[in-house]
């Protein structure tokens, strides 16, 4: 029997791990003193947000910017909007290093075994290398991220999806690709890649252009496989 997917296509953040729970983590050194819990998901938020705005700005205008360029100018944003005095580099290196160290989320690793033996399996991640948890290591995996094709999964070239489909030679309805974000539901879309969108917080889809499958783990992604 023919399957319907030769290769899956996996987001990394809030798909395989979970940066929240590092929260504290990120901001505690930062404010020191000052640190509580709801200040740190405010100034959290509002780095979130520089990040995506950013982003969006300068994906306009065909350009790119690595990650830690973009985290840079949203901390020196936030920092000047709440007095915080705290070196802007330092703090990107802060929040590198506590995305390195995000958790797994519980289905993750049954996920990855179970599929790593039976697809071509790769990760696609808007971000620079030396952000991604190293667990992905231990599986054969190909890694495309922006700060290696300089592009963003969601630009005007739409090159890192393009270049999944280069990379391994089939028709783009033969690869499924399994995100949290817009930019992985609409990217893949444009690229005539299946898109599934994984909720994980039942959040409610904005955009016009829908993704093909909407599951809320990643275990419901075997039904579609």
């Amino acid at each position: 029997m023919t399957r319907r997917y030769e290769v899956i296509s996996l987001d990394m953040f809030q798909t395989l791990v979970n940066i929240e729970g590092r929260r504290e983590h990120v901001w505690r050194p930062i404010l020191q003193q000052n640190y509580s819990e709801e200040r740190a998901k405010e100034l959290g938020s509002q780095l979130l947000r520089s990040y995506y705005e950013s982003a969006a700005e300068i994906r306009k205008q065909g350009s790119f910017w690595t990650s830690r360029e973009i985290y840079f100018r949203g901390f020196k944003r936030v920092f000047q909007q709440h007095r915080v005095d705290f070196d802007y580099a330092q703090a990107v290196d802060i929040l590198f290093a506590q995305h390195r160290r995000s958790a797994l989320y519980e289905d993750t690793e049954r996920f990855l075994q179970k599929v790593c033996r039976e697809y071509q399996v790769c990760i696609v991640s808007d971000t620079d290398n030396l952000m991604l948890p190293e667990f992905y290591l231990d599986y054969p995996v190909t890694l495309f991220t922006s700060e290696i094709y300089q592009s963003y999964k969601n630009d005007s070239r739409n090159m890192m999806f393009h270049e999944v489909i280069t990379r391994y030679g089939v028709a783009p309805e033969q690869i499924i690709h399994i995100g949290d974000g817009s930019s992985d539901v609409l990217g893949a879309a444009r690229a005539g890649i299946t898109a599934c969108w994984i909720n994980r917080t039942d959040a409610c889809w904005e955009h016009e252009v829908k993704p093909d499958y909407t599951v809320a783990s990643l275990d419901e992604c075997y039904r579609l496989l």
